[in-house]
């Protein structure tokens, strides 16, 4: 029967790369193969099955991939192996003209069907899955933090990106269906969810629950559910309802990230992000205006096509007036298909180095900073670990004698680059 792998007990490694969505699909699988018979290993000499989940944003991102799936079969010949996510669905069947020894390769809207693929594999044949299928409702064992996916793909064709040529147009889950799953991990034990999309801002449901603000509400409303996260939010679509949700309700994250990209606004516009440097600023006043204990995390491109020293000059000052908690910096990189691969990647790449460093310097700086506003205050905790937890601005915390599962009022003594010591 499709679905049920033949005993013995198979073991089961994944190597995930790239974003929490893909962390997300990850254990999307996991959960759907030892639903299957599959055990889990975190020994990839143990596998029977590697599955690489892969990540194309950026070429640096391939370029460890591929390396890691050739230092992988070399090293493992015993497993069948997988290549899912992104690159699969860029490269599709050629994958196997690179790594012969690849035994499938499945899109990120294939996932469901892993098993029969598997199945499939452990019988002899190569399978190519890189089409498109609803993304499923799983029963599992809630962890301390889960994640959960309320829409996939993307509409906005940021210029660089090629999110929605490899994950598709964008799709909203039903709300019921969202809040069943958080019911469900919730009853297993999850305290804290983490909400995913690619622009979590654009989510629309349906009756009551017709937009994002109002998914927040409900979720908030679930038994159990101590804490909401979410990723991923656009500076366009930043309404006063979802921050007037924010600022009254302490169960949602003082924490929100806020990709800007660049602080030029001739770039930006070349990039396709619909705001200028000017609106970005304003919203985030407004955010701490009315959420005065929240941080802001960001991504930044360096060496964008024709980025000039007056535009990245730009980029330094709005860093600079933002002060964010945390800084995701990148080297551009060319992706096919996108409207900027089109474009002379004219930056010189020492340039692009150098720029990345002195913004890599700067998210330091802010990082310390903004972690030193908290020492003498209290803040909530939730510990994954003994000792270790979160703060609700997403700040690692430390404090001796806390147990996992706690949930603590716990007040900073000590701060440090990336620490807070409680």
């Amino acid at each position: 029967m499709k679905g049920q792998v033949s005993k013995p007990i198979k073991n089961l490694y994944i190597r995930t790369f790239g974003c929490q969505m893909n962390f997300a699909d990850s254990e999307m699988m996991k959960n759907i193969l030892e639903g299957s018979g599959f055990a889990y290993t975190e020994k990839p000499e143990e596998a029977d099955l590697i599955i690489f989940n892969s990540c194309s944003v950026r070429a640096h991102a391939e370029d460890r991939l591929f390396s890691n799936i050739g230092l992988f079969i070399k090293k493992y010949p015993q497993a069948k192996f997988i290549l899912a996510g992104c690159t699969a669905k860029r490269f599709c069947q050629s994958v196997f003209k690179k790594f012969p020894k690849i035994d499938a390769v499945l899109s990120p809207a294939e996932i469901s069907a892993i098993s029969d693929i598997v199945e499939d594999i452990f019988e002899g044949r190569k399978v190519v899955a890189c089409g498109e299928r609803e993304y499923p409702l799983l029963k599992r064992k809630g962890r301390m933090s889960e994640y959960v996916v309320i829409q996939t793909g993307c509409d906005n064709f940021c210029s660089y990106c090629v999110v929605p040529f490899l994950r598709g147009r964008e799709k909203c889950r039903p709300p019921e269906e969202i809040l069943e799953e958080v019911r469900s991990i919730a009853e297993g034990g999850t305290k804290e969810v983490v909400l995913l999309g690619q622009n979590v801002n654009s989510y629309r449901g349906d009756g009551k629950i017709s937009d994002f603000a109002d998914l927040l509400e409900r979720v908030s409303e679930i038994p159990g559910i101590l804490r909401i996260r979410f990723l991923t939010s656009h500076p366009k679509d930043i309404p006063d309802k979802l921050i007037d949700v924010m600022a009254a309700n302490k169960k949602i994250a003082r924490h929100i990230h806020l990709p800007v990209q660049s602080g030029s606004d001739r770039i930006l516009h070349l990039m396709n992000r619909n705001y200028t440097s000017g609106k970005y600023l304003e919203t985030l006043e407004k955010i701490r205006n009315k959420i005065p204990d929240v941080v802001v995390t960001t991504d930044i491109i360096c060496g964008f096509p024709t980025e000039s020293e007056k535009d990245f000059a730009d980029t330094v000052k709005l860093v600079e007036k933002a002060q964010f908690a945390g800084i995701f910096s990148f080297k551009y990189s060319p992706r096919e298909e996108t409207a900027a691969y089109k474009m002379t990647d004219d930056v010189p790449q020492k340039t692009k180095e150098e720029r990345l460093k002195d913004i890599q310097n700067l998210a330091v700086k802010y990082a310390f900073s903004e972690r030193k506003k908290f020492v003498g205050k209290k803040v909530e905790v939730l510990f994954e670990k003994d000792g270790v937890g979160h703060s609700s601005q997403n700040f690692l915390v430390l404090k001796q004698n806390a147990k996992a599962g706690e949930f603590l009022e716990v007040k900073i003594r000590k701060a440090s680059r990336w620490r807070l010591f409680g």
